[in-house]
């Protein structure tokens, strides 16, 4: 049996932005803060990076590319004070899974201009230091 206009209206009103589940889900607000901080770490703006960076979102949280600005402007307000420890320690308690996975998403960023800035190593090495990651691990993430 198909669907009812209403039916379908209600879920249409129910469906909510990716802002609203960026802002109702610290965890999600904690982990794409952390994947911002590595694309801005080298103070520069990179297309490879800024495009790695949306993938992700868009694969891994679900974040549409035309979302982007709005969720990158939420999290502008939201994380402006938020350090990248203070993210980091809010992951600390995930399933180890989802921690490699957050690493390996953080690797794909950092990598995606073909270099490793030395301020992007600084905050990969403390990320993953906060979430348990040894640096065997992550060198083993990085050869994947």
């Amino acid at each position: 049996m198909s669907e009812s206009i209403f039916e379908r209206i209600a879920s249409y009103l129910n469906k909510k932005s990716a802002v609203q589940r960026v802002a109702e889900d610290p965890a999600l607000a904690s982990e794409l803060l952390l994947l911002v901080h590595v694309v801005f770490a080298d103070g520069e703006q990179n297309p490879a990076e800024i495009a790695a960076f949306k993938d992700i979102a868009f694969r891994n949280y679900g974040i549409a590319p035309e979302e982007i600005a709005e969720v990158a402007e939420y999290l502008k307000d939201f994380g402006y004070e938020t350090t990248t420890e203070q993210a980091a320690n809010m992951l600390a308690e995930m399933a180890p899974e989802r921690r490699v996975s957050l690493l390996r998403d953080i690797l794909t960023i950092a990598f995606a201009d073909n270099t490793l800035d030395k301020s992007e190593a600084v905050i990969i090495k403390h990320i993953a230091t906060t979430l348990g990651i040894t640096t065997e691990e992550l060198r083993a993430l990085r050869e994947k």
